[in-house]
């Protein structure tokens, strides 16, 4: 207090400063027990920074409860699939999707008790195996997360970005695990993206990774090519398309709310390196 009382004290007519919010307490005290410090302009002042202050926005989680489960078996019933995703907590409701045959399409939404429990059951199974097949788990697309800072700023328009073809990726690689190692080998691109079957939600086994300048391309092949990731050592060359077709393939970061009428499965073999 007698440090606050001190450091009003300096003020002149006509001079104003800030104080924090925290000050606010015993700044209050200090008006009512002091009258020479209950001046109009003083009053304004404060007042005016206290109410300038932003009040944080909560993101509610709870309304995140619903997942995308691709890739399961068409063997796998409700019961089947609720038992998997209770050891994350509380599962509300089990929707497998199916053809007019009665037979699954494989893929279904499950639905937990709590935004917090949802997440769990991402992080515990995406890519986790199930009767055999990898399965794919993502927050459902109209129940998704706030979307992260946006990317560092990429080409501008009429800019070519140069394109680094990468094969002979894990089952289980993602866009993250893509970028990372490039990141620690070399520098860090300005996009990487695995591939992604559809409707299956299979990993293609390889993905694209982008840099501004052909000099960089050039040296990332020559740096990162042969490099393991998951184990299995990357295969790196120049990508024969086109910015904006290797933009179209489908990736992870997308989340069908319907699947294909393509019932075929195919097969579950790890991708061969080329």
């Amino acid at each position: 207090m007698a440090t606050l009382e001190s450091a009003l004290s300096l003020f002149t007519p006509h001079r104003y400063g800030f104080l924090a919010k925290a000050a606010h307490a015993p700044t209050s005290l200090l008006f009512s027990s002091n009258p020479s410090f209950r001046t109009p302009t003083l009053r304004f002042h404060l007042c005016s920074a206290l109410q300038e202050l932003p009040t944080p926005t909560l993101q509610p989680t709870d309304n995140v409860k619903k997942l995308y489960v691709v890739n399961l078996s068409w063997s796998l019933s409700a019961p089947d699939i609720k038992d998997l995703f209770a050891q994350c907590g509380t599962v509300t409701d089990v929707e497998i999707i199916k053809n007019k045959d009665g037979r699954s399409k494989g893929y279904a939404f499950v639905t937990m008790a709590s935004g917090e429990e949802a997440q769990a059951a991402v992080d515990k199974f995406d890519s986790y195996e199930l009767s055999g097949r990898i399965i794919r788990v993502e927050l459902a697309k109209r129940f998704k997360k706030p979307p992260p800072p946006p990317p560092p700023p990429g080409p501008r328009t009429g800019e070519t970005r140069h394109i680094v073809y990468a094969s002979n990726l894990a089952w289980k690689a993602r866009s993250t695990h893509l970028r990372q190692v490039f990141t620690e080998n070399f520098k860090t691109p300005v996009s990487a993206r695995v591939v992604f079957d559809s409707p299956t939600g299979r990993s293609a086994g390889y993905g694209f990774v982008s840099f501004l300048t052909k000099e960089d391309a050039e040296a990332a092949i020559s740096t990162v090519d042969g490099k393991e990731l998951m184990g299995r050592p990357l295969r790196l060359k120049f990508s024969e398309k086109k910015d904006k077709e290797a933009g179209n393939e489908k990736d992870e970061d997308k989340v069908n709310d319907a699947g294909s009428e393509d019932e075929s499965q195919g097969s579950d073999a790890q991708p061969e390196e080329s």
